[in-house]
């Protein structure tokens, strides 16, 4: 099961960074400048005539978008993964 804790994801991604030598993208709060969402938050949603819209409950998801703290420790955040905007353009 993917793990979603905002304070070790963030921790996490700093660590990477340490590691590996990468410039920082992600906003330092964790809020994405773009659409407003909390990149490290775990969030449900529909699709609907093409369209992405949230829903409150993982039981009506057909996506969940968000980062994990396994990603956070081995990939570069390079944008949202809510809204797709990239950070590093």
């Amino acid at each position: 099961m993917p793990k979603y804790d905002i304070s070790e994801i963030i921790r996490a991604q700093k660590e990477y960074l340490e590691r590996t030598g990468s410039p920082d993208f992600p906003p330092a709060s964790g809020r994405c400048w773009n659409c407003g969402l909390n990149i490290y938050e775990q969030h449900y949603w529909q699709i609907e005539n093409g369209i992405k819209v949230r829903v409150s409950t993982e039981k009506e998801a057909r996506l969940i978008t968000g980062i994990t703290v396994e990603k956070a420790g081995s990939e570069l955040v390079t944008g949202c993964p809510h809204c797709n905007r990239s950070y590093c353009d």
